[in-house]
C-alpha cells in the first residue's frame, strides 16, 4: 500500500494503543472512594479496577466476528466510543452499581480492538518495518498506561470523580484514527488441504502454543507487581518508599525496550526469546538475592526490559505463521492467554508456595528464576534446531 505520509499514518495507527492498558489508571482513587462511599464493601470498590478485565477477555474473543461484520476500522471506532462512554461517565455518579456497569463497558471497548491494534500493523506493513512497529506498539501501551495513571492522579487531587476524565484522551485518538486510517483490504482465510488431510486455515496448534507461552510468561512476570513490596517488608529494607519510583523505572525500561525491539529483532531473530528469557531469569535471581532497594531497582529494570522484548516477539511471529484472514482471532487467542496468566498469577504462586511449604515473596522470585531459566534453554534449543524455520523464512521474505 502506498502511504503518502508514513509518520502521520504510523502515529494514527499506534495512537489507539495508548489506551489499551489504561483500565487500572484510576487505582489511586480507591482509598478516596472507600472514604466517601460509606456502606459499600471494600472488595466491591476494589473491583472498580479489576472488573474491566472480565468484559475485556470476552470481547477480545468476539473481536473477530464483530470485525468480520463491521470491518476493522469501524470495529476500532466502536471500541473507542465504548471506552469514552465507559471511561468518562463514571465521574457523573457515585452509585457503585452504575460505576461498575460502566467499567464493564470500558473493558468491552478495550477488548473489541485489543487484537486489532496488532493485526492492523500486519495489514499495512511487512518485514522489519512490521517488527519495529509491533515493538513500538508495546512501548506505546506502556507510555499510555503511565500517562493515564499520572493524569488520573493529578485530577483526583480536585476530587476523585474527576480522575475518570483521564479517558478523555480517547476522543482525539478516535478522531485521528477516523481521518487517517483506511479500511484494510479484506482477505479470505486460506483454507487448503495438505497431504496429511489437515486444513491450513483456522486456529493452528502453534497459535495455541504461543497462547500457552504467554499464559505462563504473564503468570510468573506479574509477581514483580504483587510480591516486590511484600519482599521489601519481609527483609526490612531501608528506603522502602522508593518502590514507587522503582515501579516507574520498570515501566520506563519496558518502553525503551519496546522502541528498540525492531533493531534487536533484526539482529537476533529467533534467538530473541532466548535472550529475553535469560535476562528475565537473571533479574529474578537478583530480586531473590536483593538486600536493598537499589538492587531491587536494578533487577526490575532488567526484568522490565526483557519483558518488553518477549511480548512483541510473540505477536510478530504470530502475524507471520497464521493463515491469511485468521490474524485477528489468532491474536485474540494469544491475548486471552496473556490476560488469563495475569489474572491467575496470584493463585498459581499461592499454590506453588503451599505445595513447597515456602510462601515468602523471596521464594516466589526463586521459582520464577527457575521457570525462566528452563524457558531460556527451551528457546535456545528451538532456535538451534531450526524448528521455527518456517517463521525464519517468512521473516527474511
Amino acid at each position: 500500500m502506498n502511504i503518502k505520509n508514513k509518520v502521520l499514518f504510523k502515529t494514527a495507527l499506534l495512537s489507539i494503543s495508548l489506551v489499551l492498558t489504561s483500565a487500572s489508571a484510576i487505582s489511586a482513587v480507591i482509598p478516596m472512594m472507600l472514604n466517601q462511599l460509606s456502606g459499600v464493601s471494600s472488595s466491591l470498590i476494589e473491583s472498580v479496577v479489576t472488573i474491566p478485565s472480565f468484559s475485556m477477555m470476552l470481547f477480545v474473543l468476539l473481536s473477530g466476528p464483530i470485525s468480520s461484520r463491521l470491518g476493522k476500522k469501524n470495529t476500532v471506532l466502536l471500541g473507542l466510543l465504548l471506552v469514552v462512554i465507559g471511561g468518562i461517565l463514571p465521574m457523573l455518579t457515585t452509585n457503585i452499581t452504575w460505576i461498575l456497569a460502566l467499567r464493564l463497558v470500558l473493558g468491552a471497548g478495550l477488548g473489541i480492538f485489543n487484537s486489532l491494534a496488532v493485526s492492523l500493523i500486519s495489514d499495512f506493513f511487512e518485514g522489519d518495518e512490521r517488527a519495529q512497529l509491533v515493538g513500538f506498539q508495546s512501548a506505546v501501551q506502556g507510555l499510555g498506561s503511565s500517562l493515564a495513571t499520572f493524569v488520573a492522579g493529578q485530577l483526583a487531587l480536585i476530587d476523585w470523580p474527576f480522575a475518570f476524565l483521564c479517558y478523555a484522551i480517547t476522543i482525539p485518538i478516535a478522531l485521528l484514527f477516523f481521518l487517517i486510517i483506511p479500511e484494510p483490504e479484506r482477505e479470505e482465510p486460506t483454507v487448503s488441504t495438505t497431504g496429511t488431510g489437515h486444513r491450513s486455515g483456522g486456529i493452528s496448534l502453534p497459535v495455541l502454543g504461543l497462547g500457552a507461552a504467554l499464559f505462563l510468561f504473564m503468570t510468573f512476570i506479574m509477581i514483580v507487581y504483587t510480591k516486590t513490596g511484600i519482599m521489601i517488608v519481609e527483609k526490612s529494607m531501608p528506603n522502602a518508599g522508593f518502590l514507587g519510583t522503582a515501579l516507574t523505572l520498570f515501566s520506563l525500561s519496558t518502553m525503551i525496550a519496546g522502541f528498540l525491539f525492531g533493531r534487536i529483532y533484526k539482529w537476533f531473530r529467533n534467538y530473541a526469546p532466548f535472550i529475553s528469557s535469560l535476562l528475565t531469569a537473571t533479574g529474578f535471581v537478583l530480586l531473590w538475592f536483593a538486600q536493598n532497594v537499589t538492587m531491587v531497582t536494578v533487577a526490575m529494570l532488567i526484568i522490565g526490559f526483557s519483558f518488553a522484548l518477549f511480548i512483541p516477539y510473540i505477536f510478530t511471529i504470530l502475524t507471520k505463521i497464521v493463515p491469511q484472514g485468521s490474524e485477528t482471532i489468532s491474536i485474540s487467542i494469544a491475548m486471552v492467554g496473556s490476560n488469563l496468566g495475569a489474572f491467575a498469577s496470584p493463585y498459581v504462586i499461592k499454590l506453588v508456595g503451599v505445595l513447597s511449604g515456602n510462601e515468602t515473596a523471596s521464594f516466589s522470585f526463586l521459582v520464577s528464576a527457575i521457570v525462566f531459566t528452563i524457558a531460556a534453554l527451551l528457546c535456545l534449543e528451538i532456535a538451534i534446531r531450526g524448528k521455527g524455520s518456517k517463521t525464519q523464512a517468512a521473516v527474511h521474505s
